[in-house]
Formats: structure tokens, C-alpha cells, sequence
């Protein structure tokens, strides 16, 4: 394979990807067969304005990749069900009694990472957002926890799905919730539910375990952390926005070069057909061809995703970085996120060491639930962890990985020995944002 003629094309891809002037930076590694055959990086990291210095973006720039980081906590639950600490089907309950309150005693290691489990709603168990910073208080709320349902996933919803629930919600009314195993993705719950249970089967503390058992491993100690370092806080990628402001960008009319970029692209005709468009396809339009907003009820997106007082709480803060919100402030280098994923891609084994078991390996690569997910605007495929891959234009039925709210992923395909990771510093969200898509048909052409 010519993968120097990929290098260039995507290095190329990269310069052009600060559209419609948002400033920042990003990089990109892939690994085929084992090996790393793109280190690439565009951009700028962060900007020291008391002494007027720029860091630029590369290859092992630590970088907040929200969502994207649950692949690294669930291969580590991979890797303790291969080691027999724990077991897809038993009860959570039974690694940690506390958790089994307010009739969550059935609920299985399986449900969590499935998304079936019905404990997906954040605003339940805080009081503001600033109570994700506290990691015993999460996970006493987290105990404590109701089981919650998804409104009609057509239904505009009365607001229901987004009020404070009490905690003490009757156990047949919970057990009922649970009966409806309908996915609804789990974007902030899950994480101190899957990292209070890795503590507690591990009896180290999360960023402790995530090393002894992954990071040591792969030779990535250093490089991916729930719960940044005080001492490393400054090597993370800052959020570089053009305004200081910390509400998310609204909808923004696309410039001109932007459009023109999206025009130059070897696909944008296969997208315009799909979209049936007679004008020039907007970010929002392409969106749309990956993500369909309009089919999920935005009370339980709310629930899910926007604990009050999220437009004052800052991930990019240095004291949210160090803190353990292991589903939403994952930190890690484009690097680590590939190595992970290589793994995966060779089925559990890296360097002659196993650290997944082919059965295990079987099962966390198994689709569980095709339905529109009802938190999440797409069919997400769940496997145990991880999503489909996505694509318009390629075979994906074996490829697996993870997004996160910013629009970074990690993802692996066993099929092609490939593994992927984009990861930036970008103001957008992954509903605003078609970076990822790009890339992943751009990689998939070149690896078809």
C-alpha cells in the first residue's frame, strides 16, 4: 500500500479543516496491520498569551476527547472479564451491594454496556453541574439511582424526562423502567458507573487500574488519564475560541471556502445525491446524512447530556480535567487512542501479549441492539462499550469504536487490521461538525 500518497492526502485534508475560521488544531494516527502508518497533526494546541507563545499540535498532544475516551474504560472492563475479576451477566450488585437500591438489584455488567439499563439521566442525581467534579458524591448518587425510562421517541415530551427525580423512587416502578430495554444512550451516568464498579473489583483507584492493566501494557502509561495530573494539566489541548465565551456555538452560515472545500471532496457527489439537494451542501446538510436530531425527544437528550448549570461548567477548566467524570472528560493523545484501538484490531493481542481472550474478544465485538437509540440521533449498533463506525459508502460490519461530543473518535475494524484516532481542540459538536465523517471516508476509500 502507497501509504505515503495517503499521508500527503490527508495532511492536505488537515490544513483545510480549520472551516469556517474556528482555530485550532487536531491530529490523526492510524495503524494497519500492527503498525503506525499515519502520525499526522494540523494546527494549534494552545496559545500562552501572558508570554506570547504557540504550541502546535502533534501526534502525542494530550487532548479532552469527552466520549471518545469510554473505549478506554471498557476495553479495561474487557480485560478484567478476561481475567475473571468480572462477568458480563452477573449483577452489579453483587460486586458492589450498595448499587442494588431503588430496584437496580437485576441490573447486569451487560445492560451498562449495552445502554439498557435505563440509567441514563444525569440531571436525577445532581443538583448542578458542578457536582460531577465530587467523585464519592457521583458515586453515592449513583447508588441511590432510580432506573428511568425514554419518553416516545417521537414525542415532543411535556419535560418530565429533565426534572430532578427523587432518588428514592419506588422499587416496582424502577423494576418496570428496567423491563424496557430499549437503548438510551448512557453519556454521563455510565462512567461512574463503570468506574466505581473497576474500583471496586480492583480495589485501585481508576486512573491506578486504567494503568496496571492497560496502559502498561500497551507501553501508553503517560498518555491517556481519567483525572489529569495537576503537573500535566498545561500539556492538554486548550479550547482556543475565537470569543471568550463558554456556551457551545450555535449554527453558523458556512463561508464560502468552506462549501468549496466540501465541493472538492471525491464523495460530495454520492452526498449529494443521497441528500436529493438542488444547492450546495451545507455542514449541516451533510450532517444530516449521519445524524437524524429530528428522530430523538430532546427532554431525554436534556436528561442525558445537560445536567443544570452546564453552560457554566467548563471541561476544558484545569479543575474539571483533574477531576473523574470518566464518560465525558477522558484525556489522551491521538496516539494512545490508536495503540488501544490496534489492539482491538488484532483481536485482543498486542506484541504477543493477550490481554482480551478470543471469547471475551467474540463478545464484546457482537452487535447487541439495533433500534434508533433513543438518547442518540442515529441507529448506534451497540456492541458492549462501542458503536458502529460511520460510514455512507463502506462496508463497516465489523468496525467498532467511539465519538465523543466533539465530534473526536477512536475506532478499530478487525476485518481491515486498521485502527483510527482524531482527536482536536476545535469549538464544535459532533451535531455541528463533519470532520469525522470525512475522514472516515476518506480512510475507508484508501483501505476498501
Amino acid at each position: 500500500m502507497d501509504y505515503q500518497a495517503l499521508n500527503q492526502h490527508l495532511a492536505q485534508l488537515l490544513s483545510q479543516f480549520d472551516l469556517n475560521q474556528k482555530v485550532g488544531g487536531c491530529s490523526l494516527v492510524i495503524f494497519h496491520q500492527g503498525k503506525a502508518v499515519t502520525q499526522l497533526a494540523h494546527g494549534i494546541a494552545n496559545i500562552d498569551k501572558t508570554n506570547q507563545r504557540i504550541t502546535p499540535w502533534q501526534p502525542s498532544t494530550l487532548s479532552l476527547n469527552f466520549s471518545t475516551g469510554k473505549g478506554i474504560l471498557v476495553t479495561l472492563i474487557h480485560i478484567l472479564v478476561s481475567q475473571n475479576l468480572l462477568a458480563y451477566d452477573k449483577t452489579l450488585a453483587s460486586y458492589w451491594p450498595a448499587f442494588a437500591q431503588n430496584g437496580k438489584d437485576s441490573v447486569t455488567l451487560r445492560d451498562i454496556l449495552t445502554h439498557e439499563s435505563g440509567l441514563f439521566n444525569i440531571v436525577s442525581i445532581t443538583e448542578h453541574a458542578k457536582d460531577m467534579l465530587d467523585w464519592q458524591l457521583m458515586l453515592s448518587n449513583v447508588e441511590q439511582m432510580a432506573l428511568n425510562s425514554p419518553t416516545n421517541t417521537h414525542s415532543s415530551g411535556n419535560g418530565s424526562a429533565n426534572k430532578k427525580q427523587p432518588v428514592n423512587q419506588s422499587t416496582e416502578s424502577s423494576a418496570a423502567s428496567h423491563a424496557d430495554s430499549s437503548a438510551a444512550y448512557s453519556a454521563l451516568v455510565s462512567g461512574w458507573v463503570l468506574g466505581g464498579l473497576i474500583e471496586k473489583v480492583t480495589q485501585l483507584p481508576l486512573q491506578q487500574a486504567v494503568e496496571y492493566y492497560l496502559l502498561q501494557p500497551l507501553n501508553l502509561v503517560g498518555q491517556a488519564y481519567f483525572g489529569v495530573p495537576k503537573d500535566k494539566v498545561e500539556q492538554v489541548a486548550g479550547q482556543i475560541r475565537a470569543k471568550e465565551s463558554q456556551v457551545k456555538p450555535l449554527l453558523t452560515q458556512d463561508a464560502d471556502s468552506t462549501l468549496q472545500f466540501y465541493q472538492s471532496l471525491p464523495f460530495y457527489p454520492a452526498w449529494l445525491t443521497l441528500s436529493q439537494s438542488d444547492t450546495p451542501l451545507t455542514t449541516q446538510a451533510i450532517n444530516a446524512l449521519y445524524f437524524q436530531p429530528a428522530n430523538i425527544n430532546i427532554e431525554d437528550y436534556k436528561s442525558a447530556l445537560v445536567p443544570i448549570g452546564s453552560r457554566q461548567f467548563n471541561y476544558y477548566h484545569p479543575v474539571t480535567l483533574q477531576a473523574k467524570i470518566p464518560a465525558a472528560n477522558g484525556v489522551a493523545s491521538a496516539i494512545a487512542l490508536a495503540t488501544v484501538y490496534a489492539m482491538l484490531a488484532n483481536r485482543g493481542i498486542w506484541q504477543g501479549k493477550t490481554l482480551i481472550n478470543s471469547a471475551v474478544f467474540k463478545a464484546l465485538s457482537t452487535i447487541h441492539n439495533e433500534q434508533f437509540d433513543k438518547i442518540m440521533p442515529a441507529v448506534m449498533a451497540w456492541r458492549l462499550g462501542y458503536h458502529r463506525v460511520f460510514s455512507l459508502f463502506h462496508d463497516v460490519s465489523d468496525a467498532f469504536g467511539h465519538m465523543g461530543y466533539n465530534g473526536s473518535m477512536a475506532w478499530c475494524d478487525p476485518s481491515r487490521a486498521l485502527s483510527v484516532s482524531f482527536v482536536h481542540n476545535y469549538d464544535v459538536t459532533m451535531l455541528g461538525d463533519d470532520r469525522q465523517f470525512i475522514l472516515n471516508e476518506t480512510i475507508l476509500d484508501f483501505f476498501a
